[in-house]
């Protein structure tokens, strides 16, 4: 996110939302990205609520889970007449807040897609909530922005710039959605909006491409770097996303487990082995296969493994209260239940 501190843009919006308090729990709230865990099961907290509010699901495809339990519409949010249709789909429900999780879970090596998804796709969401004058949009992030570099502080807090990774395309898709929405904020000053800075998701359930590698047996590691890792159990990020979208809680906010641990002690508590190689040898024996699989050099990966990038969760503590699980215990959490399905 070029130079500036998002942190204060948005808080200058939140000042200004939170005098207002006309939607501290919306009656009627949109999900983009239904056909994903999250919002699959986001949708399905919601719909338990002793008040559950309507819902609108904006994907391509309807999951037969919530058949019949919420609106469902089609948007393509790589369509160029995305944000038209959408803003229509808005103002006729009476959406008065939207959360916003259409994001690849995994990269692919299709990265036009993922660009016009993504960044493109961000885009359509913003200018169709500033047409129906929605009250509160909440975005889905990543600390992941942060980029691991060696001179990181030991804590990154939410006002340190967005480095990202240059080898990393959806990471640099998702920069770019947060530089739109520090230029977006200011001139939308009747919407609230929520940014949640996820770091790596662990738990029984869910699964991208960073549960994947962990799932290996054998963890490649690069030589010489035992980084500290931190993770955030997925029903932690799911109550937050809850709590974002049902009450007012403006601001850019870093949502991560309390807790850090050594690389080296995470592979050992999952009682797997780890194959240490050289950064080039491990980036030469890697890149066929990484780029295949994301569209990525390995470099854009195995650099998370190799420098710096923990965020500090302090103010997300505070905002929506300490997460149930720390780092270990998400981690624990993934471990375990991995090795309860092989027995079943």
């Amino acid at each position: 996110m070029a130079e500036q501190e998002g942190e204060d843009e948005y808080d200058e919006c939140g000042d200004e939302c939170g005098e207002r308090g006309d939607v501290t729990a919306p009656s009627c709230i949109a999900i983009t990205g239904l056909d994903s865990h999250f919002g699959m099961r986001l949708a399905e907290r919601l719909l338990e609520r002793p008040r559950a509010p309507r819902l609108i699901g904006i994907d391509l495809h309807r999951p037969l889970r919530l058949a019949g339990r919420l609106n469902f519409h089609r948007v393509d949010l790589t369509d160029p007449t995305a944000d038209g249709e959408l803003a229509q789909v808005l103002a006729d429900e009476g959406v008065e807040a939207l959360i916003h999780l259409a994001y690849r879970h995994s990269p692919t090596p299709d990265l036009e897609y993922d660009h016009e998804l993504e960044t493109i796709g961000s885009l359509h969401v913003m200018n169709a909530c500033a047409a129906a004058k929605l009250r509160r949009l909440v975005v889905a992030s990543s600390t992941m922005l942060y980029g691991p570099r060696s001179d990181n502080p030991n804590f990154l807090t939410e006002s340190h710039r967005l480095r990202g990774h240059a080898e990393a395309h959806c990471v640099m898709n998702r920069v770019e959605v947060e530089d739109l929405l520090v230029d977006w904020v200011p001139r939308h000053r009747d919407t609230e909006v929520t940014v949640l800075r996820s770091c790596w998701v662990m738990g029984p359930t869910y699964r991208d491409h960073v549960v994947r590698f962990f799932e290996r047996p054998v963890i490649p590691t690069v030589l010489g770097y035992d980084p500290l890792m931190q993770f955030i159990h997925e029903s932690d990020l799911l109550s937050v996303y809850e709590d974002a979208i049902c009450e007012a809680h403006p601001g850019i906010f870093n949502i991560v487990g309390r807790g850090v641990l050594p690389l080296s002690t995470l592979i050992a508590l999952a009682g797997k082995r780890r194959a240490t190689l050289p950064a080039p040898l491990l980036y030469r024996v890697s890149s066929y296969p990484a780029q295949g699989q994301t569209g990525d050099p390995p470099a854009g990966f195995f650099d998370y493994l190799r420098y710096l990038w923990v965020a500090d969760g302090e103010r997300g503590w505070a905002e929506f209260g300490a997460p149930d699980y720390s780092t270990r215990e998400a981690w624990i959490s993934f471990v375990s239940s991995r090795r309860l399905q092989r027995y079943q």
